[in-house]
């Protein structure tokens, strides 16, 4: 029997769209950004960039509201789009992390398949 994914399709468009922004606002211009998508035990969507890593003292507050990162002069926004984004995997009973290192940023979504 083939597994499904229940999920809201506008929240996680909405997911989606917060985690592509930051990744084309903090990557570096010109790199790809790369988007991935699978179903195998669960449902997996990576969305990695190439550019500076993520500070540690930012990567401890990432997914709370009103944090951001070190800010360039042309960005702007609130601070809530990663928190809003963590609060939609939660509520898909996912979870939403984010692996950085020098080469690389990727934040995943996961999420369990429905039968």
């Amino acid at each position: 029997m083939d597994k499904l994914v229940t999920a809201d399709p506008v929240r996680i468009g909405q997911l989606f769209s917060n985690i592509l922004s930051n990744a084309l606002t903090y990557g570096t211009e010109g790199e790809p950004v790369t988007v991935i998508a699978k179903t195998e035990e669960q449902f997996e969507l990576a969305i990695c960039n190439v550019g500076a890593p993520i500070p540690a003292a930012a990567m401890e507050r990432l997914f709370f509201p009103f944090s951001r990162g070190e800010v360039r002069p042309s960005q702007q926004g609130l601070g809530l789009g990663l928190y809003i984004a963590s609060e939609i995997a939660k509520a898909h009973g996912g979870t939403l992390d984010v692996i950085s290192t020098p080469q690389l940023t990727c934040f995943t979504l996961k999420m369990p398949l429905q039968r």
